[in-house]
């Protein structure tokens, strides 16, 4: 089975900002614990991010912001 699309756009985000696995991997728990507090993105009402929040997320997942 392929990966989902926002499996998809998260890996990408990842390989852009040059993740190793382990950070990608706490990157994604990262994503999953901003939408559980209520910081979720505008893709949908799951609270999904859209791609530009996603690189937003991954700049302050890195401390680049």
């Amino acid at each position: 089975m392929a990966p989902k699309e926002d499996i998809k756009q998260v890996n990408a985000i990842a390989k852009e900002f040059n993740m190793t696995a382990g950070d990608r991997k706490r990157f994604g728990k990262f994503i999953e614990q901003e939408k559980a507090a209520g910081y979720g993105g505008t893709k949908n009402e799951r609270g999904d991010f859209n791609y530009e929040e996603l690189r937003q997320k991954a700049r302050e997942f890195l401390g680049l912001d």
